[in-house]
């Protein structure tokens, strides 16, 4: 019989994972880990991290159309 993995465990093997996924970026993939290894990986957390990253970019085009 097949072991059913723990939600932690589940989350443990995603992390593992996602550094082998082909063209990510790696901002993204920081900003997971970070909030994964600091006990903040919830939704929450994660599209707050998400929206700081998508407003830093925005700011980095906007200054090199400038």
């Amino acid at each position: 019989m097949e072991e059913i993995k723990s939600g932690k465990d589940v989350i443990n093997d995603f992390i593992s994972e996602i550094l082998n996924v082909p063209n990510t970026d790696e901002k993204v993939l920081h900003k997971l880990i970070v909030l994964y290894t600091s006990g903040k990986f919830s939704e929450k957390y994660i599209l707050n991290a998400m929206d700081e990253l998508k407003r830093n970019e925005l700011k980095r085009v906007e200054k090199e159309d400038e």
